[in-house]
């Protein structure tokens, strides 16, 4: 899914919210740095992938197509909204998207590592 199409989500998902796209950007990065941080790194690709993905800005390219594939794209979605139910004090409307978050996250996880395996390097590496 593309940055764009995930603000525009977003925006749909939650339309009675005032929130900025800068809002939105901030809450994306923070979801692709914790899956970078505790799903990606340490297995093979994530070099590459670290200096690709996250950091966005208001001015990156709205079309730029970002790290989580389909059928999982929806983590970004789900984490916006958790953080924005967050933001507005809508305590049941956060455990559920963040239930939904949490279970893709979990779900992509699995993805990955089946498909990522581990770098030799890694301490925790056997074989």
């Amino acid at each position: 899914m593309t940055l764009g199409k995930v603000i525009e989500r977003v925006r749909n998902l939650k339309s009675g919210y005032d929130v900025s796209d800068e809002d939105i950007i901030s809450y994306i990065n923070e979801a692709e740095m914790e899956i970078i941080s505790n799903v990606i790194s340490n297995r093979e690709g994530d070099n590459e992938i670290v200096g690709t993905y996250g950091n966005y800005q208001l001015d990156t390219d709205r079309g730029f197509e970002l790290l989580v594939p389909a059928p999982y794209d929806r983590i970004y979605e789900a984490y916006c909204a958790a953080q924005i139910d967050r933001d507005y004090e809508e305590a049941e409307r956060y455990s559920v998207d963040m239930s939904v978050y949490n279970q893709l996250r979990q779900d992509f996880g699995v993805w990955w590592f089946k498909t990522h395996p581990q770098k030799k390097r890694y301490n925790f590496h056997i074989g």
